[in-house]
């Protein structure tokens, strides 16, 4: 084994959210080949990243949700699961005290990635970011007038939808509590908003693949891609250390290598570059 790639999904090998071009796929398949293990990490449920490396024929492991379980592909071995409990939605909602808004529950691969939300709890103002990331995710949200134990026990994930300023002063609340892995970032399907990603403490993209170390071995290498806020825990594993073009300014600072654009196909370039200089 030569090592670890590990890649976010969203703005590093993507162009149009649903797919990944085929030089990428390809380029991926070669170094699985001479003895890279592959690891994908996204924010994304299980279902929707399906669909975007739906191409994938070759093994690689897979970390949803911000590393809230780690699956075994193509097998569909569930690997880990890190979950939140009942207790986490007390919490959130107090995040929310103040603010005309709410949050939306993931119900994770096992429960066939079902969403659960209140309807009545959203300002009209949100809606249109809510109607765009259904649509865009193709995912399953159920409506329901409250959350209870019964319904949501355990959960991998929960997100939160709105402007920037109002999902900044949330993440900060929920930082406080030392209780979640909380990342603030751009929404991809809405120019002008920004959304939160909520995960248990033990549950990211880079303790994702620590755990995975442990499972598979680490290797003499670790190279780690990625474009967000929610990608820093995935780039601190790593050795070499990539970041997009686009990629804000707190990401930047912990790369080695800055990629060119995704519509440039820049994460081969990149990947090129780290494979040679280790």
């Amino acid at each position: 084994m030569k090592g670890w790639i590990a890649l976010d999904i969203d703005g590093t090998i993507t162009l149009d959210k649903y797919s990944v071009p085929e030089p990428v796929t390809a380029y991926l398949r070669n170094l699985q080949r001479e003895g890279w293990r592959i690891a994908m990490a996204t924010g994304r449920s299980f279902h929707f990243a399906s669909i975007a490396l739906s191409a994938f024929d070759f093994p690689y492991v897979l970390f949803c949700q911000n590393g809230s379980v780690g699956i075994e592909m193509p097998s569909r071995n569930i690997l880990f699961k890190r979950y939140l409990t009942w207790d986490a939605i007390g919490l959130i909602e107090q995040a929310y005290e103040g603010i005309d808004s709410d949050f939306i529950v993931y119900m994770g691969v096992d429960k066939n990635d079902l969403c659960y939300f209140r309807p009545h709890r959203f300002p009209p103002d949100e809606w249109p970011a809510i109607e765009a990331w259904q649509d865009a995710q193709k995912e399953k949200w159920e409506g329901v007038e409250r959350f209870t134990p019964e319904l949501i026990s355990s959960f991998p994930l929960a997100k939160c939808f709105g402007i920037f300023e109002r999902m900044e002063k949330i993440a900060k609340r929920l930082k406080a509590l030392n209780r979640f892995q909380v990342a603030l970032m751009r929404n991809p399907f809405h120019p002008n908003g920004s959304i939160i990603l909520i995960t248990d403490s033990q549950a990211s993209k880079g303790l994702a693949l620590q755990e995975i170390f442990s499972m598979h071995g680490r290797g003499p290498l670790v190279i780690a891609a990625g474009d967000d806020e929610n990608d820093i825990s995935l780039l601190k594993t790593a050795d070499i250390k990539i970041a997009m073009a686009h990629a804000p300014d707190v990401l930047q600072e912990f790369a080695d290598i800055l990629a060119p654009p995704t519509s440039k196909m820049g994460i081969i370039h990149a990947l090129q570059m780290a494979v040679a200089n280790g």
